[in-house]
């Protein structure tokens, strides 16, 4: 068997940045309040006030959270036990990084319309998303009938501002392409990333092939080669920092669509990580004491 061969520092680096910015994220959603009565959510809410979108919008991101934490702890844990070591496989990454990605781009394709009403039709738009879905994979025929009942009241409730057509569920496809420039990213960029990340989530051939490097052996067979495959970490490291920016506009549009004192929450939760990370004996004191102001 080969040796492992070490990750570079440049990409260990931009790792551990999407690993504490999730943590840093999480930190602070659970600080975001409730919707203030005069904020954007408190307006969308009092709009549809069943299935709330502020809840769902939260929701959407603690799912993307939670698949980035798992990276972090793997990453970079808040506790290091001496002589611990990590191999990287190439799924995991495009895994998890996929899992966020959709996750958070459906909270910030919610928040990103031009309109009370436009982000109401997008919140019930998803919500009908979710039925189908849950409606697929109901156990029995009464489970699905419940579901499609939920689906009638919903369009029922509605009618007289939206029509069904206009409540059609979209596709991740759709709201991935959507919701990335509101995050700072490319459509096209996102797309290419997600697909990438959907083929070696479902063990399809081609991303072995495409997304690794490939370093024949020896032909042990007549135009048969025993192979390493060697993951390639621009790749992996591209994904992951595409959900991470996707999962932060979430967040911080979450806490501005909650009223909340944006500026006040990320000051607080970068106190809260630097007293949790385990920090180098050689950081600087100047920079930690910066972060802790």
């Amino acid at each position: 068997m080969a040796e492992p061969i070490q990750v570079d520092a440049e990409t260990h680096q931009a790792w551990v940045q999407v690993s504490h910015g999730a943590r840093l994220m999480s930190h602070i959603l659970a600080g975001v309040p409730r919707p203030a009565k005069p904020s954007a959510f408190g307006l969308v809410d009092a709009m549809y006030p069943f299935e709330r979108a502020s809840i769902w919008h939260r929701s959407y991101l603690g799912a993307g959270l939670e698949h980035l934490l798992l990276w972090a702890d793997v990453v970079a844990p808040l506790s290091v036990q001496p002589g611990q070591v990590v191999e990287h496989s190439l799924r995991p990454a495009y895994t998890l990084g996929r899992a966020a990605l959709e996750s958070a781009s459906q909270a910030v394709w919610m928040t990103a319309a031009d309109s009370p009403r436009e982000s109401v039709r997008r919140h019930l738009s998803l919500i009908r998303w979710d039925y189908k879905e849950h409606g697929k994979s109901a156990g029995d025929e009464v489970a699905k009938l419940r579901v499609q009942e939920m689906d009638a009241r919903l369009i029922g409730r509605v009618s007289g501002e939206f029509s069904e057509r206009e409540l059609r569920p979209p596709t991740f496809f759709e709201v991935l392409r959507a919701a990335a420039p509101a995050a700072g990213a490319d459509p096209d960029d996102v797309e290419r990333v997600w697909r990438a990340a959907s083929g070696a989530a479902h063990g399809k051939h081609w991303p072995s092939l495409e997304l690794q490097h490939v370093v024949p052996l020896h032909e042990y067979e007549p135009g048969q080669f025993q192979v390493l495959f060697i993951p390639d970490p621009a790749g992996m490291t591209e994904v992951l920092r595409l959900a991470d920016q996707m999962i932060t506009c979430g967040v911080l549009r979450h806490a501005q669509f909650c009223g909340a004192d944006v500026e006040a929450l990320r000051a607080e939760a970068r106190r809260w990580l630097v007293s949790k990370v385990p920090l180098r004996e050689d950081a600087d004191p100047e920079v930690i004491a910066h972060l802790k102001r």
